[in-house]
């Protein structure tokens, strides 16, 4: 077998191709035009539900988010408040009254 067979067989293919284009080109893209345009149609429907579509997942994503921010805030917040608390009460345990407190003042009797 010849070594160059192969390459030949692309070559009169392609010029073939080339030929047949030029005869029939504006025939073969008349015809064509519908089913193109339909196939335009389609990818541009495809199009706008993936877009609607990513929108709602960003938006879900989005919500997500939103709410586990909110509860992190709210556990950090929780905390924060609960060790303020424990560091006051070990505050208020350390603290020993050094001088009694006053007494009471009762009402002024009027001396007889």
């Amino acid at each position: 077998m010849w070594p160059l067979a192969g390459f030949v067989g692309v070559v009169v293919g392609a010029v073939a191709g080339a030929a047949g284009a030029v005869l029939y080109g504006s025939q073969v893209a008349h015809q064509a035009r519908p089913a193109a345009k339909a196939v335009l149609k389609v990818a541009l429907a495809a199009i706008h539900e993936a877009r609607v579509r990513g929108a709602e997942v960003a938006e879900a994503a989005e919500d997500l988010y939103a709410e586990a921010k909110a509860e992190v805030t709210e556990e950090v917040l929780a905390a924060a408040v609960a060790a303020a608390m424990a560091k006051a009460e070990a505050a208020a345990g350390a603290k020993e009254p050094t001088e009694p407190a006053p007494p009471a003042e009762t009402e002024a009797k009027p001396h007889e």
